[in-house]
């Protein structure tokens, strides 16, 4: 009778500890959705200071590789290395193969976004190493990015050149100023190493909307990293060497 008895005893015991553990698991888990997280701003997971941190890094380019038109359920689709209809040789020929956006920050952390003259490698190509030249006296500021808190995205000043693409693909009088960088896809390196051991190309979405009587009309700028891995030359006007595209 006395061993019946400690061992209903022991798995009482048992029982209370295995309780206690439950117990302080589930006070664990509801004390992580506390107001003061930071909450995830992509569908990857990362939060805000994550992605400003992907997105603010230098020596990397951003060149535009595809642009899309979507009015409600209908979406066109412009190769930037082909002659589709909905933009002229002008664009295709002199616009596109030179834009090259960077995302920084400027006196007392305030955000910048530059746009400067690039040759090289742009649009949908295999990824690899291309030769390519900045031209830094192109270089101009669009203005300062800010944090949307509302739409959980980086608004930024929209540079001229996807100022001028957005207005032809619109065919009306509308420019738009401002635009906004999507949460997806997310920037993935920090660095161009981290770019260089994935050997994969990394692309963002700028995102510029048109309101129509009838709507609105969104225009993606899918814009595609180019990594200066390499500078050969330097002077005031050029920067020559290799990109990571």
């Amino acid at each position: 009778m006395v061993m019946k008895h400690g061992k209903a005893g022991r798995e009482r015991q048992f029982g209370m500890c295995l309780m206690n553990s439950l117990l302080f698991v589930t006070l664990a888990l509801l004390s992580c959705g506390t107001d003061n997280e930071m909450k995830p701003v992509s569908g990857q997971g990362l939060t805000k200071a994550e992605f400003l941190g992907r997105m603010i890094v230098q020596e990397r380019y951003w060149r535009i590789e595809e642009i899309t038109r979507q009015d409600e359920d209908q979406i066109a689709t412009v190769n930037v290395r082909e002659k589709p209809t909905l933009l002229n040789s002008h664009f295709l020929n002199d616009v596109i193969p030179f834009v090259a956006v960077q995302f920084g920050r400027g006196y007392f952390g305030k955000g910048t976004v530059t746009e400067s003259q690039m040759t090289g490698a742009y649009g949908n190509v295999p990824f690899g190493e291309f030769k390519c030249t900045v031209m830094l006296k192109s270089t101009k500021e669009s203005g300062e990015w800010m944090w949307d808190n509302d739409r959980k995205m980086m608004k930024l000043p929209l540079p001229e050149s996807i100022q001028s693409l957005a207005a032809a693909l619109s065919g009306t009088d509308w420019r738009p100023d401002t635009g906004y960088v999507a949460s997806e896809p997310a920037p993935l390196y920090r660095g161009v190493e981290e770019a260089r051991r994935a050997a994969s190309a990394e692309r963002i979405r700028i995102v510029a909307e048109e309101k129509t009587a009838d709507g609105k009309i969104t225009y993606a700028f899918i814009m595609r990293a180019a990594w200066i891995t390499d500078v050969e030359y330097r002077d005031a006007d050029h920067k020559l060497g290799v990109s990571l595209y």
